[in-house]
């Protein structure tokens, strides 16, 4: 995924088991074109992880691992946060 030219956005679900155990998985999708037509875009998709959480699901757990899977696959350049901004009347 570090090859592609532009910017990766994620897709994250988790879940517990019927047993209790708790599931996470982060998909990778990116849009890709040929250099020949640069406006025939192609949404792809890649499953980045599917693991077990050790622990709990909290918000700094679940970070540290969507920050493994980045590194794992070398593409911090290619992440950036959005933050929404709110106006409020």
């Amino acid at each position: 995924m570090q090859d592609i030219p532009g910017q990766v956005s994620f897709m994250f679900d988790s879940w517990t088991s019927k047993n209790g155990d708790l599931f996470f998985s982060i998909t990778g999708h990116y849009i890709t074109a040929p250099v020949a037509h640069p406006e025939e875009w192609e949404l792809k998709m890649e499953q980045l992880a599917f693991s077990q959480i050790e622990g709990n699901h909290s918000g700094a757990n679940l970070a540290n691992i969507i920050i493994h899977v980045v590194d794992r696959y070398d593409i911090r350049q290619k992440v950036c946060l959005h933050v929404p901004v709110f106006t409020y009347i």
